[in-house]
């Protein structure tokens, strides 16, 4: 049962760090450029890889082996450019709706590559679970707000399909080798790919401007979300290995949304800034019955 532990605790971490990207983007940023963040999580990512490597006493595999484990750094890296755009147009709670696609992706991709049977019951739950995302995005009653929030679906639906590939990367290298290496060069190169991406003229701007402006603020949220994070990302992709992929990937995400669901309540009363959720009653129904539905499809796809 260690990877259920596993995947409860980087549920309740990401849920953590989810608040800390939206106070990122809409404080720290101010909703403009968030990317931009990536000039200082890049050398926060590989100094983590590299104090993880000398503890641990990682020795490289083959070259091909080593370049294939990076890649899923690479991807992770560069699917949270889709992510920082959608968080310009979406809190906490919705985006953590739409990372319920994740153990859909897992099962077709393990259908599609590895020749796993769907069965008709999951084929249901995963209607269920499609109704969600659906479901937040009709509860804005302006056309306009409908736009923007199908613009942020369609980002963070390409920001977890990345996520599923790197992730699923881990998972298959895993069975092969040590997944401290594993976890090491993915790491790396995230943190090298983030410092590549930091070099785009506007990004580059936008970090110079924020640094200069509130560098206490900026400097230390992102150490601390980005050493959050490291650490989620290992006990989740520890526990993917130890378990199902699927079924760890669902239970993950269903415990991270009602998690986030019932802090961003919490956080939007007592610190708007951080909780930034809409607490509008039709909102609220919304996520409360998306809510239902994505447990309710993950268990059914169990």
């Amino acid at each position: 049962m260690l990877w259920l532990i596993l995947c409860i605790i980087a549920a309740l971490t990401w849920s953590i760090s989810a608040f800390i990207d939206n106070y990122q983007t809409d404080v720290i940023f101010r909703g403009k450029t968030p990317q931009g963040i990536k000039v200082l999580n890049g050398p926060v990512y590989m100094t983590i890889a590299i104090i993880v490597g000398i503890i641990f006493k990682i020795q490289l595999p083959s070259l091909p082996l080593t370049g294939f484990l990076l890649l899923s750094g690479l991807l992770s890296s560069i699917g949270t450019i889709a992510y920082y755009a959608a968080l310009e147009k979406e809190e906490a709670t919705g985006a953590t709706i739409f990372y319920q696609l994740q153990p859909v992706m897992f099962l077709l991709a393990d259908s599609i590559i590895f020749g796993d049977i769907i069965t008709p019951k999951q084929i249901i739950g995963f209607f269920i679970i499609l109704l969600a995302p659906i479901i937040v995005i009709f509860s804005r009653h302006r056309r306009k707000s409908r736009s923007i929030a199908l613009h942020a679906a369609l980002l963070l639906v390409l920001y977890v399909f990345i996520a599923t590939v790197s992730a699923e990367i881990a998972v298959r290298s895993s069975a092969n080798i040590d997944f401290k290496i594993v976890f090491v060069l993915y790491l790396f190169g995230r943190g090298f790919t983030d410092c590549l991406i930091g070099l785009i003229p506007k990004y580059r701007k936008r970090h110079k401007y924020v640094l200069k402006k509130t560098p206490g603020k900026y400097i230390s949220t992102v150490i601390l979300n980005q050493s959050l994070c490291a650490f989620a990302d290992f006990v989740y992709r520890y526990g993917l290995v130890l378990g199902v992929a699927a079924i760890a990937s669902a239970i993950t995400n269903a415990t991270q949304l009602v998690l986030t669901f019932t802090l961003g309540i919490i956080f939007s009363i007592i610190w708007p800034n951080f909780g930034r959720e809409k607490l509008y009653r039709h909102v609220v129904i919304a996520h409360i019955i998306a809510v239902v539905l994505c447990v309710a499809g993950i268990i059914i796809i169990q």
